[in-house]
């Protein structure tokens, strides 16, 4: 974890050199600087929950790990906020791109929040909820891919990006090994009064591999886009 928050200050400083770059010859009324706030915000969110993951109190670690959700929620909204503020600006450098990143950000912002705002007295309820959450991850994930493969010029998509395929094949990988649904613990991390038999309360199913499978094939068919498109352009580039 702190490898990711390392890699994500690289970008958090890439960024604010990219908006230097796209800023020359142009007024604007956002700081440079402004640009790299997102990834900060994820990389302090990285630190802390490397630290929680060292807490062996279970009660304790959820509410350092809550800490560092809140935290990686802010950095959606506040990267939602930037692309937003370039469209107001009508930057050329950000168009199909921009709108696919705007849509994926927000949509990867409600998706951080909607666990904790869920009635979550009913495991039918929450089992429901859950397929549709994972169904609009992969739907946010798949946006913030096309945002990329435009080529959108900031790193900070990058970021709720590579966050939504970790919970893909993370979750589903969770899914294959216990054959239990995996949202559940979304929820526990936000209801921080509930405890490991909540988890218990829910089925255990083959169905559920089935379910977990199907979502680490998502995430990792997204990483192999990535690569591929990544190097083609790097092809591409070296042609020129």
């Amino acid at each position: 974890m702190l490898a990711g928050a390392w890699l994500t200050v690289r970008w958090a400083l890439a960024d604010s050199r990219q908006a230097s770059d796209l800023e020359v010859g142009e007024e604007s009324s956002v700081p440079t600087w402004v640009y790299s706030i997102p990834l900060f915000v994820a990389a302090a969110a990285w630190v802390i929950a490397g630290f929680g993951a060292l807490i062996k109190e279970d009660y304790w670690e959820m509410r350092v790990i809550f800490v560092a959700f809140l935290l990686w929620t802010l950095c959606c909204i506040a990267g939602a906020i930037l692309v937003f503020l370039s469209f107001l600006r009508k930057s050329r450098e950000i168009s199909a791109a921009g709108f696919l990143n705007l849509i994926g950000l927000a949509l990867m912002s409600l998706l951080m929040v909607l666990p904790g705002l869920i009635d979550h007295s009913s495991p039918a309820n929450v089992t429901l909820v859950g397929h549709v959450w994972f169904v609009l991850l992969a739907v946010s994930v798949g946006l913030l891919t096309g945002g990329m493969l435009l080529g959108f010029p900031y790193k900070f998509p990058r970021f709720p990006l590579g966050l939504g395929v970790f919970f893909l094949v993370g979750w589903g990988l969770s899914e294959i090994v216990f054959s239990q649904a995996s949202f559940p613990w979304l929820v526990r991390i936000w209801k921080l009064r509930l405890g490991l038999e909540y988890i218990d309360a829910f089925p255990i199913s083959i169905g559920w591999q089935i379910a977990g499978a199907v979502k680490v094939l998502v995430g990792i068919g997204t990483v192999v886009i990535l690569i591929i498109a990544s190097r083609r352009r790097g092809a591409r580039e070296s042609a020129v």
